[in-house]
């Protein structure tokens, strides 16, 4: 338990260090009622967009004619990834 309890501590506070926040970009087909979920990454290198930033950026949700589209953000890559198979489930 406290092995768990300081692994956990001196992970947060790598992070305040070097805080990095991921987007998840998840979408609800409204037809089908299907959702596909992903870490948002650059186009041109596919690397994931990372947020460098302490405070957590604004959520944000967009509708379109066929879909309602939700972006995320998580505090590491292994959250957003949790994060994405939640939406798969």
């Amino acid at each position: 338990m406290d092995k768990q309890c300081i692994q956990e501590e001196m992970e947060y506070r790598e992070w305040r260090e070097a805080p990095q926040w991921y987007c998840v970009k998840t979408t609800y087909h409204l037809s089908t009622g299907k959702m596909e979920s992903e870490i948002v990454a650059d186009e041109k290198t596919n690397l994931a967009i990372v947020i460098q930033q302490v405070e957590k950026p604004s959520d944000g949700v967009f509708e379109t004619a066929n879909s309602t589209i939700y972006y995320t953000y998580h505090r590491s890559y292994e959250e957003a990834k949790r994060q994405m198979m939640a939406a798969r489930a």
